[in-house]
């Protein structure tokens, strides 16, 4: 079953034709995990969710801990009445690549920012525990702060956790060895459809498939063909496409993998 396990319908993006964009993947059979950012964006996702082939994922991003205060209260209470609806704790984890932008919100300095991130992100690991849930993690480097991949391992190490995807993965073959033995997916967008690097198709080639997710992040990352315009949860299928001819295997076994693996991790 074609599944996109990270997409945000539930962003302003898709206000105008969100009813459509959802009734494309329902007549298409598919299934999707709605991410929230922020607790306006988790309650939207719970919003949308049927249970069935609309789930929810719930967090504060790293880069909105200074737009808001991370309230484990208020995100359990959604879970507590929505169990059926919520699968995961994300997108979590830690982002250097806007640390100029919390500046600007009134950050004291990089090194408090880089502490807030990880006390947030430490915060959602114990929610996902508590609700025996798994975490969709976030994580992005900048030329300026290139360890953010071994920021997020650490903290993973620290606190025990061995259940979740690394979302939307671009770090290099050593950091995809590691977080698989730690014991997680990597999530796989429309970046490989158009990455020049070769660093992605290297690690496609070696990931073990049981490891293998794939996803949007739509409406970013729009993958060729659609380069350009607006991503939606069906063009996942052309991430699970490119997928197929790397690993010279055919798109319907990956769509089968791909969707079995996200059935076990998000026990949908």
């Amino acid at each position: 079953m074609l599944i996109d396990t990270h997409a945000h319908l539930n962003f302003k993006a898709f206000d105008e034709d969100r009813q459509a964009v959802m009734a494309r993947c329902q007549q298409a059979g598919m299934k999707l995990i709605n991410v929230g950012a922020a607790q306006a964006t988790s309650q939207k996702a719970v919003e949308l969710a049927d249970g069935q082939n609309f789930y929810a994922a719930l967090a504060l991003h790293p880069i909105h801990i200074y737009d808001e205060d991370f309230s484990e209260k208020q995100f359990q209470a959604l879970i507590d009445k929505n169990k059926n609806k919520i699968v995961a704790i994300g997108e979590t984890g830690l982002d250097y690549w806007h640390l100029s932008e919390s500046i600007e919100k009134g950050a004291e300095s990089i090194a408090a920012i880089k502490q807030k991130q990880r006390l947030i992100f430490k915060a959602h690991i114990r929610l996902a525990k508590e609700n025996n849930l798994p975490l969709i993690i976030h994580c992005r480097f900048s030329p300026d702060e290139p360890r953010a991949y071994d920021d997020v391992y650490d903290v993973l190490q620290e606190e025990g956790v061995d259940r979740g995807v690394i979302h939307c993965y671009v770090g290099d073959l050593a950091g995809a060895k590691k977080f698989i033995d730690l014991g997680f997916y990597l999530g796989f967008n429309g970046i490989i459809t158009f990455d020049k690097s070769g660093v992605l198709e290297d690690i496609i080639k070696w990931i073990p498939k049981e490891r293998i997710l794939i996803e949007t992040d739509c409406p970013w990352l729009t993958p060729v063909p659609f380069r350009g315009k607006r991503n939606e949860p069906l063009y996942v299928q052309y991430v699970a496409e490119k997928i197929a001819q790397i690993k010279r295997k055919n798109s319907e076994e990956i769509i089968k993998i791909t969707g079995d693996n996200a059935k076990k991790l998000f026990n949908i």
